[in-house]
Formats: structure tokens, C-alpha cells, sequence
């Protein structure tokens, strides 16, 4: 059976997320301390850094969703999908592979590819099954008509066997 995913991957990937934590904390003290320095400066007559403390909080506040948007959350996402496929319940499945699909999906932040298997017809006679397949990782050589072994977690495909 060949795993889709390692433990040294999820152990790297939270490595990587507490380093980008590191950084979202220190432009939040960088924030803090900008903002008290303004305020101790103002002597509520003559020097009133207004513009000083406004611009302190826009630049701060802006750096932080800009870092937690593109830099941690998706990180974060990623993060719990590895969580859940190397730690939650996996089943097995004898299918037939049918085709890619082309539509590429979003689910709870990751992207995935929707890979068409035959397996049992259920009670509505439908055989197609849909299963993800993570954007991230190389697509598997599957060819029409293939025999596979899929292990899944939810629709997540976490290992085949040929």
C-alpha cells in the first residue's frame, strides 16, 4: 500500500506554522509597542501624535491579516487535513478507476482533484464515487479500467494499491 502522507510531513508542516506564529506574534508586539510609545508621548497639549498612533495601528493591524491570510491559515487548514488523514479513521475500498475529473475543488481550504472510482451500486443503482485527491502531491498514474485499493479518510484518498 503506498501512503500518501508521513508523519514527517504534518511534524514538518507544524514546525513551519509555529515559525510564521513567531512572526504574526512579533508584529503584534511591534503593534503594541508603537502604540504605547505614541501614547506616552502625547503630553495632551502641545504634541499629539494622532497621526502617529493611527498609523502604528493601520500598518500593524494590516501586516497581521495579510500574515495570518496568506501565511498561516492556509497553513493551518493544510495542517488539519494531514491531522486527520494519518490520525482519523481510514477505511478500505476495492474500486475501478474511472476517470479525472476536471473540476479541481476547495474543501475547508485545501485543493483537491476529484478522481471518478466504480465500485458497488448503491440503492440507487449509482456506481460513481467521487474521492479527492490532494493538489499539493503528484497525480497517481491511474489508467481507465484499473483495479485499485484506496484507504480514505471522509473522500480523502490517503493510500492506494495497484
Amino acid at each position: 500500500m503506498h501512503s500518501v502522507y508521513a508523519e514527517q510531513d504534518y511534524l514538518n508542516l507544524k514546525q513551519q506554522i509555529r515559525r510564521r506564529m513567531l512572526l504574526f506574534g512579533g508584529i503584534f508586539l511591534l503593534t503594541v509597542v508603537l502604540v504605547a510609545v505614541t501614547l506616552i508621548l502625547d503630553d495632551h497639549r502641545r504634541n499629539r501624535p494622532e497621526l502617529a498612533t493611527t498609523l502604528a495601528v493601520i500598518l500593524g493591524g494590516g501586516s497581521m491579516i495579510f500574515v495570518w491570510d496568506l501565511l498561516i491559515h492556509p497553513l493551518t487548514a493544510y495542517a488539519r487535513h494531514l491531522d486527520a488523514a494519518l490520525h482519523g479513521r481510514s477505511h478500505e475500498a476495492i474500486l475501478v478507476f474511472d476517470r479525472f475529473h476536471e473540476e479541481v475543488s476547495l474543501v475547508d481550504g485545501v485543493t483537491y482533484q476529484d478522481l471518478i472510482f466504480l465500485g458497488e451500486p448503491d440503492k440507487h443503482g449509482d456506481r460513481e464515487r467521487m474521492f479527492y485527491w490532494d493538489k499539493e502531491l503528484p497525480m497517481p498514474e491511474f489508467s481507465p479500467g484499473q483495479e485499485v485499493t484506496l484507504r480514505y479518510f471522509d473522500k480523502f484518498i490517503t493510500g492506494w494499491k495497484e
